[in-house]
């Protein structure tokens, strides 16, 4: 197998554990719109992924276009905008492994459901905005994973054809929209939310560690 060209990164569970930021907004925005709701860090997990507006259908248990649905995801995405980052921080080896693929010359995007105003403030602050050539959220003007949009467009972005990078997520989302943009290989790590479905089990290099990506290289 040739050596990847490029990597495009999930954030949330990805890169951040970003786990406790996004309990703390969505129990932020339950409470001021009068739910007797509250979630944990574990029920939260199950939430996550997909972007905000899914998580408020599934915290909620309503379709994705009902009006309550609706309120909650706006709520919880202007109150997420002002609390990004309270508790986040990246996860073991992302730093380290961010600077080795640099020192490569590899370049490197993140594509992420997060609202971008979000996405923006929470890369700035755990510093690896400066690792990325581009992040793309779908209020870029992009369909969400797993449609394979992003994943394309951080490949322009970065010189290099989808069969020449690897996408890194957590969830089936970032399965399938490395599979859908006709990506060299998808890393699954194992420090995300989500477990990797059955179905894509043999499709997947499982990541116990970050710096796992490394041996990719060699």
């Amino acid at each position: 197998m040739s050596k990847p060209k490029a990597f495009i990164f999930d954030l949330d569970g990805t890169l951040v554990h970003a786990l406790l930021d996004i309990q703390a907004n969505a129990n932020r925005a339950l409470g001021k719109l009068g739910y007797d709701i509250r979630l944990t860090e574990e029920t939260t997990k199950p939430h996550v992924g997909g972007g905000a507006q899914k998580l408020a259908s599934s915290v909620l248990g309503l379709p994705m276009d009902h009006p309550e649905t609706m309120a909650l995801y706006h709520t919880f995405a202007d109150i997420y905008e002002q609390n990004p980052a309270d508790h986040g921080i990246p996860f073991p080896g992302v730093i380290e492994t961010l600077q080795a693929l640099r020192d490569q010359g590899i370049p490197m995007s993140c594509v992420t459901a997060k609202p971008a105003k979000a996405r923006i403030q929470v890369l700035k602050k755990m510093h690896i905005e400066t690792y990325l050539t581009t992040a793309l959220s779908p209020e870029d003007g992009f369909a969400k994973k797993p449609a394979p949009d992003m994943l394309w467009e951080c490949c322009r972005c970065m010189g290099v054809e989808a069969s020449e990078a690897w996408m890194v997520g957590d969830t089936k989302f970032d399965v399938e929209a490395g599979i859908n943009a006709g990506c060299q290989g998808v890393a699954f790590v194992e420090h995300g939310y989500q477990d990797v479905p059955e179905e894509y089990e043999d499709r997947v290099w499982h990541i116990m560690e970050f710096t796992q990506l490394l041996d990719l290289l060699k």
